[in-house]
């Protein structure tokens, strides 16, 4: 591997409690989604997301321990956060639960997990920017 591609891959380390967290994230995910009462069958769209859960966790917890930078994981949190007390709030804790007629706000968190992720990037990416631009 050439030095340019070597500065560029996150450490050894980072990758651990990246992986520590996007374990974390599904597990914690998965169990949510079965109290709101999600129904998942076996097939390729479990997959997708399970690898965005996965994703969602690890991403934004690499970014940090590589590179100090938090508003990845901000952005994850409050989406996780909102999304699941969003779903709570209308699907769970009323004494008259709602039919639902299109998928809970949770529901939208994992299957729309890549517009969370590339939102998080894109604040990381500005963040990465702003501190850039103020040490110099």
């Amino acid at each position: 591997m050439s030095p340019a591609n070597v500065a560029l891959a996150p450490s050894r380390r980072a990758l651990g409690i990246g992986l520590f967290a996007g374990l974390a994230h599904l597990i914690v995910g998965g169990a949510l989604s079965v109290w709101f009462g999600f129904s998942w069958a076996a097939n390729p769209f479990l997959a997708y997301v399970a690898l965005g859960g996965l994703l969602l966790g690890a991403v934004p917890v690499v970014l940090l321990v590589e590179n100090r930078l938090v508003a990845p994981s901000i952005v994850v949190a409050v989406a996780f956060v909102a999304s699941a007390y969003g779903t709570w709030s209308v699907y769970v804790a009323p004494e008259v639960i709602p039919a639902p007629v299109g998928p809970t706000p949770f529901g939208w968190y994992l299957i729309g997990w890549v517009v969370v992720l590339g939102a998080a990037l894109v604040t990381g990416g500005v963040e990465y920017g702003l501190r850039r631009v103020v040490s110099t």
